[in-house]
């Protein structure tokens, strides 16, 4: 089966709880169709720390022994998945041990590695980076989507950072696009307007300059000097096809969440970006012992899986029942509990958005017994409903690109730009 999407999972800085995320959420999509995990956070090898599995070949392999990708290829154990249950899962570990050439990559390197994901047979492979922003992550990264972009509410900076990352997936498409050799340097007239073009991005690039605050006061300048050109239809366009995907982690209750990582995520975007990017929230993670505990077993909580049979009760109310037992209260008979629905096991693509809002509402009908599994089967169904209904590449892409591939795939997105389509961007008011 060919590969469908290269999905990326990126966060601003470290302690968000990224590689868990990663390692969930491509267990939950194995549940869809084969799906190999790739750690390239080399520094750290977590991916490799949280699953207690045996790894006979890594990263180390391809790239100093010449072995191809999929002979590094790591299942499940039985004892992790005794039902066989996430056999469509595997991962590709990163190094055991720290070497300069996997922390800093050359270019050789890295095009090798991007070679090696995009011959991968899987219908999804998931990326999981290193924490922050340099080289080493965005020449991973896509270059018209963010990936899934994790953060949260507990860790102000990594939500700015998220933020930032955005900002610098955009100027790097928008320089590409606008370079002076680039896909738009031969279109008659265009070329003698790309040296104000790529002077203004400067500023607005310039978080000091507050003249040209963000990507739409650039547009709004251009416009005015040169029209409803074809080069200020190509940024608009640009702009507004970008899509930005995240996932909150640790998730403690819908207002301290929305103040605390929300909010200021798309002020950020809105203030130093552009106010029309297209954002999606594909879910949250709550906050669990449960994760931790998974963590420290090295094995993930997707793989928890309830037995049959199993029913649910609210857990604090169960606490509070025994706590009037042991004072010598009567207990009043509960209602019985529901049998455990697997909403994990369960997915089907194309039902993906009617059991996207069944998982919701389970998940807020049940406040008392969420469980984290609950999150993931919902993430997934987003997903799903989104690779349906987004233009391809829009969510994830079909193939990771190198820095010299990326110039040619941008005369497609060209393609967006419609005539008035700058002087509607410009004249639209901000959210």
């Amino acid at each position: 089966m060919a590969l469908r999407r290269v999905v990326t999972v990126a966060s601003g800085k470290g302690g968000v709880g990224k590689s868990t995320f990663a390692v969930n959420y491509a267990l939950a999509l194995s549940r869809v169709g084969p799906t190999v995990l790739v750690d390239l956070d080399t520094g750290t090898s977590s991916v490799r720390n949280t699953i207690n599995a045996p790894v006979e070949r890594d990263l180390y392999h391809l790239c100093r022994r010449g072995a191809p990708l999929d002979r590094g290829l790591t299942t499940l154990p039985p004892r992790l998945d005794p039902k066989g249950l996430f056999r469509n899962f595997a991962f590709v570990a990163a190094p055991q041990h720290a070497m300069e050439d996997f922390i800093n990559f050359s270019e050789v390197r890295r095009d090798q590695l991007i070679a090696a994901i995009n011959g991968l047979q899987a219908t999804f492979a998931v990326v999981d980076l290193r924490a922050g922003l340099d080289a080493q992550v965005l020449d991973f990264l896509p270059h018209s989507n963010s990936g899934i972009l994790v953060f949260t509410p507990h860790h102000p900076a990594a939500t700015m950072a998220a933020a930032e990352i955005v900002k610098a997936l955009l100027f790097r498409k928008l320089r590409l696009l606008f370079a002076a050799r680039g896909p738009l340097a031969e279109r008659a007239g265009i070329h003698r307007q790309l040296g104000t073009i790529n002077a203004l991005l400067d500023r607005v690039e310039d978080s000091y300059d507050e003249e040209i605050p963000n990507l739409d006061a650039f547009l709004l300048d251009l416009y005015h000097a040169f029209g409803d050109a074809e080069v200020v239809q190509a940024l608009a366009a640009n702009v507004a096809s970008f899509c930005v995907h995240f996932v909150l982690n640790l998730f403690d209750g819908v207002h301290e969440t929305f103040d605390g990582a929300v909010a200021p995520f798309v002020r950020s975007l809105q203030r130093h970006v552009s106010a029309r990017l297209s954002l999606h929230n594909l879910g949250w993670i709550v906050t669990s012992p449960e994760v931790h505990r998974s963590n420290q077993e090295r094995r993930p909580i997707v793989l928890h899986v309830p037995a049959e049979g199993s029913t649910e009760v609210d857990p604090i109310q169960r606490e509070l029942d025994a706590l009037a037992r042991q004072a010598g209260l009567d207990v009043p008979s509960r209602q019985q509990p529901r049998p455990i629905k697997d909403f994990l096991l369960s997915i089907d693509p194309e039902r993906a958005l009617y059991d996207q809002l069944e998982v919701l509402n389970a998940m807020h009908r049940d406040k008392g017994a969420m469980r984290v599994r609950d999150n993931f089967a919902y993430i997934v169904r987003r997903a799903m409903h989104l690779l349906a209904t987004l233009p391809p590449d829009q969510f994830g892409q079909r193939r990771l690109l190198t820095p010299g591939e990326i110039l040619p795939s941008l005369l497609e997105s060209l393609g967006g730009a419609t005539p008035g389509s700058a002087a509607a961007a410009a004249a639209a008011p901000l959210p």
